[in-house]
Order: C-alpha cells, then sequence, then structure tokens
C-alpha cells in the first residue's frame, strides 16, 4: 500500500479533519484519483524495485488456462537462461521440478483470494472487525482495482 491510498482513503473519510482540510483546499476524491491516476509510481519513493516489476505483471485467462505473465527484464533475463538449459521450450512442472512450482501455485491462489475480497462488494455487517480506516483503505483500494486498466503491451 502506497501514500497514494492513504491519500485517496483519507479524502474520503467524511467528517475527519484531514477531508475536511482538503475540502477547504479545494480538492476533490476525484481530482486526488485522476491525479493519482496520472503520476507514474515508479517515479516515487513509494515504489520498490519489486513493486516496479510486479507493475509490469498481468494474470489473465485463455479458454481453459490461466497466463501470468511477467515484463521485467530480471524475469525476462533469467527465464531465458532457464528455457536455453531446459531446450528452449516451455518450463513444465514435471519431474524432479515439480515441487518448485508448488510455492507459486499457492501464492497466486491466495493472491486471487486477496483480490476477491478486495473487489466484491462488503457484505452486510462486514468491516467491523476490519476498523473504520482499514475500511476506507479497502474501498480505495477497491476503486482503484476498477478505475485503472493498464494498457495492453505486446
Amino acid at each position: 500500500m502506497g501514500s497514494h491510498h492513504l491519500l485517496e482513503a483519507l479524502i474520503r473519510a467524511e467528517g475527519s479533519m484531514a477531508a475536511t482540510v482538503l475540502a477547504r483546499l479545494g480538492v476533490s476524491p476525484d481530482a486526488i484519483a485522476d491525479t493519482v491516476d496520472e503520476v507514474d509510481a515508479d517515479a516515487t519513493t513509494d515504489a520498490t524495485p519489486e513493486e516496479t516489476a510486479a507493475r509490469k505483471m498481468e494474470i489473465r485467462v485463455e479458454g481453459d488456462e490461466v497466463h501470468l505473465v511477467f515484463r521485467d527484464e530480471g524475469t525476462l533475463r533469467l527465464t531465458k537462461a532457464v528455457n536455453e538449459l531446459t531446450g528452449d521450450g516451455p518450463i513444465h512442472a514435471t519431474g524432479p521440478v515439480a515441487g518448485r512450482f508448488v510455492p507459486l501455485w499457492t501464492q497466486l491462489n491466495q493472491l486471487l483470494i486477496e483480490l476477491m475480497r478486495t473487489l466484491k462488494p462488503e457484505a452486510e455487517g462486514e468491516g467491523k472487525d476490519v476498523g473504520k480506516a482499514g475500511l476506507l483503505v479497502r474501498r480505495v483500494l477497491h476503486d482503484r482495482l476498477r478505475r485503472r486498466r493498464p494498457p495492453m503491451e505486446g
């Protein structure tokens, strides 16, 4: 979570000091959201090298397959090196390397479950355990995930 998520949550905290000050300064939630979408997070101190690489990733469904796409130079370089060692074909989770794929499978499924929780509408009574601040941040993340559609690279 970056400072931009906190900023968006602050202005949406109705009746809070932060929301009141920002409103008096003429700043609206939509203006913040639009500006956040325009600013390159990779050019700020919020972005770690891992987050910069992760922003180039994509998960998509094609038919009955899930494609996990990495576009960062480091992963591409490493994958090409392993591909050369395996005969330039796909790297399959079979034989002695099958167990090495288990953490990737586990982490991807956990990520998808977390994304579902973030994207689905809040259930009746949900949010009591999260707290007001956590609920605001969750709403901001939900809004950002829905409005943020990076252009397909290719």
